[in-house]
């Protein structure tokens, strides 16, 4: 199960890492050449109500991804909240921050990164997670939460079981649709 889990939700770059990645102990290695990899990521937010990567409203995707791989990262831990692909998946983008009077942000996006305002939620994220790694930065998904919003607060009931705002079979639905979007792409491994 954690090697499904762990090869479903880690999508590479083919000329960094060979696929898929696999453990060995309590290592996580590349299966082709059995190097242990480690990750170095850097958090990421996609999971709250912009429904976006921040800070693609002040500089190119492609600059920041350069950025990071330049401060010595190697993995970005992109999250996402489940309602992005269950609920508003076929927003688009521009139509979300229309919805949130994000006139300002709207105007950098589409001078930063045109590219994304007129993608639905869920080709955005694609978009990013593609673009993440063709820079060479491996990406792992996190379901950060249910709703699309800043968490973890003590009173947020929206991030696991027993939760409020936590439906189970939402919950997996998601996880099944982002599994399904990504199993497509030749850098994860399809089981």
């Amino acid at each position: 199960m954690g090697r499904t889990f762990l090869a479903l939700f880690v999508f590479l770059s083919p000329s960094v890492y060979s696929l898929p990645l696999s453990t060995k102990g309590r290592w996580i290695v590349d299966s082709t050449t059995g190097r242990r990899v480690k990750l170095v990521c850097v958090n990421w937010p996609s999971h709250t109500q912009s429904m976006l990567i921040e800070g693609l409203n002040h500089r190119p995707l492609k600059e920041l991804a350069d950025e990071a791989i330049k401060l010595r990262f190697n993995c970005v831990r992109l999250t996402y909240a489940t309602q992005m692909f269950t609920r508003y998946a076929n927003r688009t983008v521009e139509e979300n921050f229309d919805l949130l009077d994000l006139e300002q942000a709207k105007a950098r996006l589409a001078q930063y990164n045109p590219f994304v305002l007129n993608k639905t939620i869920a080709e955005a994220y694609e978009a990013v997670v593609d673009m993440l790694g063709e820079s060479g930065l491996m990406v792992i998904a996190d379901n950060h939460m249910s709703q699309p919003r800043w968490c973890c607060s003590l009173d947020d009931d929206n991030g696991f079981f027993g939760d409020r705002y936590f439906d189970h079979q939402e919950w997996l639905r998601g996880l099944n649709l982002v599994a399904q979007r990504f199993s497509k792409k030749s850098t994860v491994r399809k089981n």
